[in-house]
């Protein structure tokens, strides 16, 4: 079992390998799973994404955890890092944000 299950099937569900089939943008992606889970949900994710930088793991060692967790896309692609991309997605991913 992972110790991030929430962020897990955020990872896999909804930023699968056909995600960009699906959604314009990342951000796009990431408004659709806010809208489609409980807020119960979203703030697991939410806590689990920052459990996980808070583990301070270099960008390669965070890359490759979030791929094992199911994520198919890559922020380096668009000029982020790992790690700024999941601090984004966790500011989306806010309660009552």
């Amino acid at each position: 079992m992972s110790d991030y299950p929430a962020l897990e099937n955020f990872l896999a569900a909804y930023f699968h390998q056909d995600w960009q089939a699906e959604h314009a943008t990342p951000e796009a992606v990431v408004e659709y799973y806010r809208s489609s889970e409980s807020p119960e949900q979203v703030a697991a994710t939410h806590r689990e994404i920052g459990h996980l930088i808070a583990l301070g793991l270099d960008e390669a060692a965070l890359g490759a955890r979030l791929r094992g967790l199911g994520c198919e896309f890559d922020p380096t692609r668009a000029g982020l890092g790992w790690r700024d991309w999941l601090a984004a997605m966790q500011a989306r991913l806010q309660p009552g944000a």
